[in-house]
């Protein structure tokens, strides 16, 4: 076990389900409890903000307790997920892909929607000052360029586009890792790299809370990418998967503010703030095993072999 895995949260939300007994089961067969897991964007007390009311709703949909399990790191995540200690885990593209080629048996049970009505996707922007004079892919050749956690979607896609124009990381150009995706603006504000990889709801984030201003920034370059997904155990019963699933893609920020938990922007769900869960399928993340296998990169481990 990992040092990421050192710390359990038991923020636990109360359910209705059955009563316990020595097995750890409810009378349906049921766990008495399951544990969702994320990583945290910023401070660690953001966890609550951004997933606490996804996971009360959760809880009292499906009628089982839930605990929460916050890891360092995505590889904080999938560890657990393979050991089994983690039965629903907030993971990106990427690392859904490399939780199931190292072992771990789950399933993607909803799809993160940025917006009501948006499709699938988000799209990585490369981020520069708004005041300079860099306009395009081929300028990022001879810059320091920001990049997310290596085992993010955004850090994949980005290098699958570029391996396409022969752009080659730490050749090419200087790669400098920021694992706190959401902090990228602000360290192209500072200077601290020239052009930054941040997700569209990202940067839309760091305007909201002032970390740049509105027109600071600008994009120069951009690719679309699989959203990321939450995932379920697939050991778990399958009617409680069944009722999981249910509940995921009923729960939005506008169930949430129905309910009369909160108001507007406090409503929406995960670390990028977005509005709910779409249905999705395995298939969907074929893209991620095909730009391991191009790039080759290490942290694609077995799924770029």
């Amino acid at each position: 076990m990992t040092a990421a895995m050192a710390v359990l949260l038991v923020t636990a939300t109360s359910g209705c389900g059955g009563g316990d007994d020595e097995s750890g089961q409810s009378q349906t067969g049921w766990p008495d409890k399951i544990v969702f897991a994320a990583v945290p964007a910023g401070e660690a007390s953001t966890f609550q903000d951004h997933y606490g009311l996804f996971i009360k709703a959760l809880s009292e949909e499906v009628g089982v307790k839930v605990e929460t399990f916050q890891a360092a790191d995505y590889a904080g995540v999938i560890e657990a997920l393979i050991a089994g200690t983690v039965d629903m885990a907030q993971l990106g593209a990427f690392s859904y892909a490399l939780a199931v080629q190292n072992g771990a048996k789950i399933e993607p049970t909803g799809l993160l929607q940025h917006r009501k009505g948006d499709q699938p996707g988000y799209v990585v922007l490369g981020v520069t000052k708004a005041s300079g004079t860099l306009s395009s892919l081929d300028d990022f050749r001879g810059r320091t360029v920001c990049f997310p956690d290596p085992a993010s979607t955004s850090t994949l896609l980005p290098l699958f586009e570029f391996s396409k124009a022969n752009l080659a990381p730490d050749k090419d150009f200087k790669r400098l890792v920021v694992p706190a995706g959401n902090t990228i603006p602000r360290a192209v504000k500072r200077g601290d790299c020239e052009i930054g990889l941040v997700a569209d709801a990202q940067l839309e984030n760091a305007i909201r809370t002032g970390d740049v201003a509105e027109g600071e920034l600008k994009s120069i370059w951009q690719v679309r990418a699989p959203h990321s997904p939450v995932v379920t155990r697939s050991a778990l019963p399958d009617d409680l998967r069944t009722k999981i699933r249910a509940a995921t893609l009923k729960i939005n920020s506008e169930y949430l503010e129905g309910r009369g938990w909160c108001k507007g922007d406090a409503c929406l769900v995960s670390s990028n703030r977005d509005y709910g869960y779409l249905p999705v399928e395995h298939s969907y993340y074929q893209v991620i095993w095909d730009a391991c296998k191009a790039t080759r990169i290490e942290a694609c481990g077995p799924i770029g072999s």
